[in-house]
């Protein structure tokens, strides 16, 4: 995959994850590319409420569906594909696309409390694959605190929230050093962005999906 496109086929997850709003999910949405042709090969989003199956994550819907369409190469086009999905993996998904031999991991925010990809553990045992993190980083978390502001009907301990106010403008920054070294992300983006990498900014995408570099502060242009 080349660069610009990372932001083209997050951006297809970030959409999907409407879907899994209007659903009452969890907005955790993933997208297959086929590497070479650039098939989509299916994407999903979490279905756990709706099929009361803690296991029903995007990632492994995807994993079902690879084996029902391809039973006889549903592991070449792991191998051959990238997956993008609005929220870092979590433990048991990020073993399983390990085992199955993934390609490139792309995905938009951390996931603090189960992430897999570094967050909390590095889960990369067989197959070290390549993992991409931040792009659409505001989007995911935006789809996640749209989620938490709406009543669940299915939680058994459904809390009032009425009164909740959706945040869309105070993000926290991305730690990347928990994912991937300086020298991986280079060569990801180019040397020219790695004051993102270490000053935690945000990747910020113009319409045509190419990375913009980092807006300076106000506090750097003021001449003293």
């Amino acid at each position: 995959m080349q660069a610009n496109e990372h932001y083209k086929y997050m951006q297809m997850a970030v959409a999907y994850g409407a879907v899994a709003l209007e659903n009452k999910e969890v907005p955790v949405t993933a997208v297959l590319v086929h590497n070479e042709s650039k098939e989509v090969l299916f994407k999903a989003h979490n279905m756990t409420n709706i099929t009361l199956n803690g296991t029903a994550h995007a990632e492994f819907i995807i994993y079902k569906h690879l084996m029902e369409m391809y039973p006889d190469s549903h592991l070449e086009k792991w191998k051959k594909s990238t997956l993008y999905v609005t929220v870092e993996p979590c433990i048991m998904c990020a073993s399983m696309l390990d085992q199955v031999g993934i390609s490139t991991v792309v995905f938009g925010c951390p996931n603090e409390r189960f992430g897999g990809n570094g967050s909390v553990f590095n889960i990369r045992y067989n197959s070290n694959y390549k993992i991409i993190p931040g792009v659409c980083h505001k989007d995911g978390i935006s789809l996640l605190r749209q989620f938490y502001i709406n009543e669940n009907d299915r939680s058994p301990n459904s809390i009032n929230k009425k009164k909740r106010v959706l945040k869309l403008e105070d993000f926290p920054k991305f730690n990347y050093s928990k994912f991937i070294t300086l020298e991986e992300f280079t060569n990801i983006w180019g040397i020219e962005f790695r004051s993102i990498y270490e000053n935690n900014e945000f990747l910020e995408f113009n319409e045509n999906g190419e990375l913009q570099p980092p807006k300076k502060s106000e506090s750097k242009r003021i001449k003293t």
